[in-house]
């Protein structure tokens, strides 16, 4: 078997074909309540897969690192997945990719073949209906958590951890909501509900809003070049919810509303937020906590 070298890094994401799409539909097929980690990619995996581009929405916290060399990490990740079985030189591979789905004769292609569960989950990480991401801080450093929703409610979800690890699984749509949850609200702070106030941003009061907050989120939906964002801030025994709008490209400052919220007001918020769902959805599974979300790192 040739072993793959720096050469096979992507320039610009490479061709989705109809075998990908194929490993797509499988992984959407394992949807589960109480799903179970499917696969785990560093970040210097997916660049060496999928190009320099891939990690823009969730980031890539390993190659952010100063004194990281990105090509060098993701290189030697191919290498890595070839040890591992998970991709084959194209000259050895068995399967028809088919024809493209996404790109045409002109776009980069791969020359290796992926696991077919891989080869999925990337087709899916570039092809959302809509994509949620929450961005949240803690003392101990930010991870984010993604949804990448399509017709037919299929899901997605990836985590990123500190040190750069996407952990991916295929929740049911019903119950990413209490996923979300779990993940803005980590040590279940939110009490009551309160009073709405109007706070200017950006501006000073920004920063006093937040002060002492140990848990910061902020939840961005993304559909057809529309989206809109919220902040939801966790003190300790209380959790404040900044609703930033639509989101925008001026830096102008507007007036958002801000309130206190119960774990009630909460959840209908995110549900609000969570493509096609509302509170009054029927059969809505109970908002147990328990194995609700990604574990904590």
């Amino acid at each position: 078997m040739t072993t793959p070298n720096s050469a096979t890094v992507p320039a610009a994401a490479p061709a989705i074909t109809e075998r990908d799409m194929l490993g797509a539909l499988e992984v959407l097929d394992t949807a589960s309540t109480d799903p179970a980690e499917l696969m785990i990619l560093t970040d210097e995996e997916i660049v060496g897969l999928d190009g320099g581009d891939s990690l823009e929405l969730l980031g890539g916290p390993y190659l952010a690192q100063p004194g990281i060399d990105a090509d060098a990490s993701a290189a030697s990740a191919i290498r890595s997945l070839a040890a591992r079985h998970l991709l084959t030189p194209t000259g050895d591979a068995s399967d028809p990719e088919g024809d493209f789905v996404v790109g045409d004769e002109e776009s980069p292609r791969r020359p290796f073949q992926l696991d077919r569960a891989l080869a999925g989950v990337l087709a899916l990480r570039r092809t959302p209906e809509v994509i949620t991401t929450i961005a949240r801080t803690l003392a101990g450093g930010s991870t984010t958590l993604g949804h990448y929703v399509f017709p037919g409610g299929g899901v997605l979800e990836e985590y990123v951890t500190v040190d750069g690890f996407h952990h991916f699984s295929v929740p049911d749509l019903s119950v990413v909501p209490q996923r979300v949850h779990a993940f803005v609200d980590p040590f279940e702070d939110a009490s009551e509900d309160g009073d709405v106030e109007v706070l200017t941003v950006p501006g000073p009061d920004v920063d006093q809003v937040v002060e002492g907050a140990r848990s910061l989120s902020v939840l961005t939906v993304v559909a057809e070049e529309a989206g809109a964002q919220a902040t939801v801030i966790a003190f300790p025994g209380r959790v404040r919810v900044l609703d930033n709008g639509p989101i925008r490209t001026d830096d102008d400052p507007v007036g958002c509303e801000i309130s206190d919220v119960s774990p009630t007001g909460l959840r209908s918020i995110i549900e609000a937020l969570t493509p096609g769902r509302s509170a009054d959805d029927a059969g809505e599974p109970n908002d147990s906590r328990a194995g609700s979300g990604p574990s904590v790192q």
